[in-house]
């Protein structure tokens, strides 16, 4: 009886959205919209991660010290208290809006930066810019799952997640293109010296701005409109995709969309329609999904963020220990912390010497490393049908790359300490499980603060690092590898790669 309904449907016109989205077509419009979360997901790396590179090189204009400087590189970290928040008017008001405000903000003020003239100006225009740009990166991915067909969605956001790490690689190359020239102009009138490194925050900055113009152009979401019962305005957008996608016109077969689940009305309280997008999320059904996806997404993040932060001075640290006397047969750990570098490390942090340049093998590991997880992402997306499986390879390989960094062979280091990076493969899996998983009208909210606790959660592993890896380096990494293990199992509790998994929408 279901089926013959379903086709009687059929005949007249109505379709599920899952159904009438994949009449769209796979074309252009999906491309379009691929290049737009690409290119945002690519924004917000930068002006998150790549401040790094801007801070270092402004310590002598700004006149930094080791305090002003931490305080600086964790500004970006605020912006995750802003999830909610976003989350919530991505909800309700529509996600192409909250796209076009989050970039379009944040690139203003990350411009802007260029201009400041002391560090306490320089952390106000960050913290306000990244509590817009970093909404920008969730919110990408939960439009680009809603507009792509069911075969393509993981792959496309896998690749979407290759963007944002192939910038490692472009911050990198930026800064090695642009840090080493020697101009200056005086700007008395604003009390600076325009150098390098200010146009290296410029450039930066400007891909923010890009993706807000591609947002103009691109519809809103059709799966956000037929949720909150707009049907029409759905099936508008759903046409106009179909036409871009290279659909004759009136070829659309779609006349109507079935009812899916509608979001709260209009005329609901304040607090009535929080309690409607928030509640659900941590209660049965959805309570156990919650807290998986929330782990695997903390865990492939923060893994990942933890050794990034650390990269460069781990690395130097490692290449410089070949510089004693006894620097055969000794493991990670030993080249790391023995009794010399322990040392450096220390007088570093006691006697700071403001130095604006930024060493060529540091920029050369960051290029490399780059290089190679974006390759790596795009070859992952062919098979990207089977989330669950990648998701457990991928926290599978970091744990056992934890373990074998400390083995006593140099290259081994090197290659297994850059593999630990790995995890951040894993975001874009659990991503289409956010959206696989949840009702539309939650959608945007879970994926914002599943991506508030992974940020929360990296942002303390980054200084628990510091503080015991010095004197527990080898248990320091035991531990990250019992997680990533951990992991594995509990991606193995996901739904089955083999399962047509949908929600009740």
């Amino acid at each position: 009886m279901e089926e013959n309904k379903e086709e009687n449907d059929e005949n007249n016109g109505a379709y599920t959205y899952d159904k009438a989205v994949e009449l769209t077509g796979h074309g252009c419009y999906n491309y379009l919209l691929l290049i737009a979360c690409s290119i945002t997901a690519y924004a917000f790396a930068l002006d998150v991660f790549g401040f790094a590179t801007v801070v270092a090189a402004s310590s002598c204009d700004l006149q930094l010290g080791l305090r002003e400087i931490g305080i600086l590189v964790s500004a970006p970290f605020a912006g995750v208290l802003f999830a909610f928040p976003w989350g919530f008017y991505a909800d309700t008001c529509g996600r192409r809006r909250a796209l076009v405000v989050s970039t379009a903000v944040g690139f203003v003020f990350a411009a802007v930066s260029t201009l400041a003239n002391s560090w306490q100006l320089m952390l106000v225009l960050k913290l306000i810019g990244c509590s817009f740009s970093t909404a920008s990166f969730t919110l990408s991915m939960t439009i680009l799952g809603e507009c792509t067909g069911t075969a393509h969605r993981s792959q496309f956001l896998l690749i979407m997640n290759a963007f944002n790490i192939a910038s490692e690689f472009v911050a990198f190359s930026l800064a090695y293109l642009i840090l080493p020239l020697s101009f200056k102009f005086s700007l008395p009138w604003m009390g600076i010296t325009f150098r390098p490194w200010r146009l290296y925050t410029l450039v930066m900055a400007l891909p923010l701005g890009v993706a807000a113009l591609f947002f103009l152009y691109l519809s809103e979401s059709p799966k956000y409109l037929a949720s909150c019962g707009e049907y029409s305005k759905a099936l508008k957008v759903l046409k106009r995709m179909y036409k871009i996608n290279g659909g004759k016109n009136d070829g659309f077969p779609v006349k109507h969309i079935l009812p899916t689940d509608v979001s709260t009305k209009p005329d609901s309280s304040f607090w009535k329609t929080i309690a409607h997008h928030t509640v659900p999320m941590f209660k049965p059904p959805l309570l156990w999904r919650t807290i998986q996806l929330f782990f695997l997404l903390a865990l492939c993040c923060s893994v990942n963020n933890v050794i990034v932060m650390w990269f460069p001075t781990m690395v130097n640290i490692f290449f410089n220990s070949f510089n004693g006397e006894q620097t055969a047969d000794l493991t990670f750990c030993e080249r790391m912390f023995q009794s010399g570098n322990t040392t450096e490390v220390a007088s570093t942090s006691e006697t700071y010497r403001c130095n604006e340049s930024i060493s060529t093998n540091t920029l050369y590991s960051g290029m490399l490393c780059g290089i190679f997880f974006f390759i790596l992402n795009l070859s992952v997306a062919r098979i990207a049908s089977r989330p669950r499986l990648v998701l457990a390879a991928i926290l599978a390989v970091a744990g056992v790359s934890v373990i074998l960094v400390n083995l006593r062979e140099p290259i081994a280091n090197m290659v297994f300490f850059c593999l630990v990076q790995v995890t951040a493969l894993g975001i874009g899996c659990v991503a289409s499980y956010f959206v696989d998983l949840y009702p539309t009208h939650n959608r945007g909210l879970v994926t914002s603060l599943g991506m508030m606790v992974a940020r929360l959660v990296s942002f303390t592993g980054v200084n628990v690092l510091g503080n015991v890896i010095t004197n527990y380096c080898e248990t320091t990494f035991y531990c990250l590898s019992s997680i990533a293990f951990f992991g594995v199992i509990v991606s193995l509790f996901l739904p089955s790669d083999r399962k047509n998994i949908k929600c009740d929408s």
